[in-house]
């Protein structure tokens, strides 16, 4: 930078030696895995992208986000039952399930929580072109790893899966879990560039993950 007045925090440090490190690079080369390997995750954008985010949790990468597509890739307004079936849900099972067995099998799974979440949910009720609308009061999310007692189901809705029937949870207290599992104190207050508190998050953890209760 050229302002002399401009240091990096340790934070900022951190992240710019974890991006220029050779380690981290190598874990973008995919061609260092098997062809099994590859074929095991799938060759299509869903498969070779969680084959990458298990590369970059290998080189060290705290957090991975990886997405199932561009944008408004699942918005489906119009035939989502063909949209689901015929280009969705196949590969997404296939690659989800590879990487919850591979990082099972290396023991990356006992400190990794994996989840599978989109923003909200879509209607109950199917619109005249055959789709489904934005729904944010009920959905549905996976999460696996880190303690999570698996082979759960967590809560439930009404019968038409409108709204929960059961103890609600909300972005919040998947925010205020994530930050648990790495550590933080989901309370805390940080200080924005000007000094002003902030409050991380205001929600809660979501202890029926790990303890099975309001299990279905």
């Amino acid at each position: 930078h050229s302002n002399a007045a401009f240091r990096m925090t340790e934070d900022q440090k951190l992240a710019f030696n974890m991006l220029s490190s050779g380690k981290l690079t190598q874990a973008f080369e995919l061609q260092r895995e098997t062809e099994d390997m590859r074929n095991r995750y799938g060759r299509h954008p869903f498969g070779q992208s969680l084959l990458l985010a298990r590369r970059l949790v290998q080189a060290g990468v705290p957090i991975v986000q990886a997405n199932m597509g561009p944008v408004q890739n699942w918005d489906s307004h119009q035939a989502i039952f063909t949209t689901m079936t015929g280009r969705l849900i196949s590969p997404l099972d296939h690659a989800v399930s590879a990487l919850l067995d591979d990082l099972d099998e290396t023991g990356l799974l006992n400190d990794t929580m994996v989840m599978v979440v989109g923003e909200f949910g879509r209607t109950p009720k199917i619109n005249a072109e055959g789709g489904r609308d934005h729904w944010g009061p009920c959905f549905t999310g996976l999460f696996a790893g880190a303690g999570v007692q698996g082979g759960k189901v967590i809560g439930k809705s009404d019968e038409i899966a409108a709204y929960p029937d059961s103890v609600a949870y909300s972005p919040d207290d998947i925010g205020a879990t994530i930050y648990t599992a790495l550590g933080i104190d989901p309370h805390s207050t940080v200080r924005d560039r000007i000094g002003r508190p902030v409050h991380l998050n205001t929600g809660n953890v979501i202890e029926a993950l790990y303890d099975g209760s309001n299990a279905t």
